[in-house]
């Protein structure tokens, strides 16, 4: 299926009509919503009862190169990058919102796929809404946020390579500690000779999740 360019990205139908699911892609800071593209493209065929999105960073990029973010790096340390995502979540939030208005999905039948600050905006949703997800994938990314929500039931697949010398894969570790003993369902993967980047096990394993998460809607 074609991609159709929109407002804030693009969408991608599904193989079988009326799509039952919802796959949101969330890129990481200064790339942009083709970055993420291919993956539904791979995912497709496993996943022919699903629409894809892929977004833009709700903000311009301000180290320049025409990318986008959810929100600025500059001069962010552990004791502001809370705050940071927290404030840029009301922005992303609309977008969901309009996007599931879009399909006419409750948040029951959206995934959340996302890649470094990606990922922390996808589990920054799971931590802190009441709504949560059919389920989150987040390729190298970390928990920046406090959870807060009462809704603990998404199923969550954190992927980082051991290597990553951007986000450290000691990231992945403690946000699978925290999330899990805060009761959300949770698999967590660390590739070994893996850097800051999705590869084909990457692929395999976010294919397999979303599976797992939707599988089951394309027979209701």
């Amino acid at each position: 299926m074609a991609w159709q360019q929109f407002e804030h990205g693009w969408r991608r139908a599904p193989l079988n009509a009326p799509a039952r699911s919802l796959v949101v892609l969330l890129h990481g800071v200064g790339s942009n919503a083709r970055d993420l593209m291919p993956l539904a493209d791979v995912w497709s065929d496993s996943l022919p009862d699903s629409a894809f999105v892929s977004l833009d960073g709700t903000d311009p990029f301000d180290g320049g190169f025409g990318g986008r973010q959810w929100f600025s790096l500059r001069d962010v340390i552990d004791g502001n990058r809370e705050a940071r995502v927290s404030a840029a979540y009301p922005a992303l939030r609309a977008m969901l919102d309009a996007e599931l208005a879009h399909w006419q999905f409750s948040f029951e039948r959206l995934s959340l796929v996302g890649f470094s600050q990606g990922s922390m905006m996808a589990l920054h949703h799971v931590a802190a809404s009441a709504e949560g997800a059919a389920g989150v994938v987040a390729y190298s990314g970390r928990l920046a946020s406090t959870i807060v929500s009462a809704n603990r039931t998404t199923p969550l697949t954190l992927i980082h390579g051991e290597d990553d010398d951007v986000i450290p894969v000691s990231e992945l570790e403690h946000a699978a500690d925290a999330l899990s003993q805060a009761g959300y369902p949770l698999d967590a993967y660390v590739l070994p000779g893996v850097g800051h980047t999705i590869t084909a096990d990457g692929v395999e394993l976010g294919r397999a999740a979303l599976q797992r998460a939707l599988g089951a809607m394309s027979r209701d």
